[in-house]
């Protein structure tokens, strides 16, 4: 019995421990957190990531105006689309490669750039058979430019031309949702670790601040310590408030 009540007892004073520790990284993390939405929320950096971003993925600058004139009106309104959600931003720009298909010859460099295929497609085509691109976009320009009315534009689509232009559009359309799916992956990973890597320094930064003011640091080996510590604590803050409620319910059982 006795040995129960010894083992009850380091038990509770190492989750009283673990418990104080916890409840510091949880203040560090959180004051971490604020202090990272306050900074984006100032500098916008958001804006400046998406932009960054898009213009990585779209190195061509007419082809970015006119996504811009589709997606928000104009490059004077880029802000505005730039500093939404990924998820809402590339929505309008989904918005946008679905309106160059529809008008290939009105926003040339737009539709270029979103229905540009593999190469390694193109190779395996049989020599002399038409792109989707270009076959869509000649079918799209002839009827638009030779004004058709509805029920001839429709008749046309149901001819050997017609349909072979709309079964390019339609493996367009996918090749667009793909390629937008990839971007929006591609930009919503980088966001991610960024934070995370952002929340690890503040965290770090503010562990060894605080561990700087109650410690004296009288030797490299006391330095090495606080760095390895502060980038620990940097680490584990994020989830210590995970930490916190697992022992506050425990010691609430007990």
């Amino acid at each position: 019995m006795t040995d129960t009540t010894q083992v009850a007892t380091i038990i509770e004073a190492i989750s009283d421990r673990t418990l104080d520790y916890a409840l510091l990284l949880a203040a560090i993390g959180t004051l971490s957190m604020a202090f990272i939405e306050l900074v984006k929320g100032l500098t916008a950096f958001r804006r400046h990531f998406h932009r960054r971003e898009l213009t990585q993925w779209m190195p061509d600058h007419d082809c970015r105006r006119e996504v811009l004139v589709l997606a928000a009106g104009g490059e004077q309104n880029a802000g505005v689309l730039f500093d939404q959600p990924t998820e809402r931003m590339l929505g309008q720009i989904q918005a946008a490669a679905n309106l160059s298909l529809e008008y290939p010859d009105r926003y040339p460099n737009a539709y270029a750039f979103f229905t540009q295929e593999d190469l390694q497609m193109k190779l395996a085509q049989v020599g002399g058979m038409t792109d989707d691109s270009e076959l869509w976009a000649n079918f799209a320009t002839r009827t638009a430019r030779e004004g058709f009315r509805a029920d001839e534009a429709q008749q046309l689509e149901q001819e050997g031309e017609g349909r072979a232009a709309q079964q390019a559009r339609v493996r367009l359309g996918n090749l667009i949702a793909r390629r937008l799916d990839m971007f929006q992956n591609r930009t919503q990973y980088r966001w991610a670790r960024l934070n995370q890597l952002t929340s690890i320094i503040a965290g770090a930064t503010l562990t060894a601040y605080a561990l700087a003011g109650t410690n004296k640091i009288d030797s490299l080996r006391d330095f090495i310590a606080l760095v390895l510590l502060s980038l620990l604590a940097g680490m584990l803050a994020p989830f210590a408030k995970d930490v916190v409620a697992a022992i506050s319910g425990l010691r609430a059982k007990g």
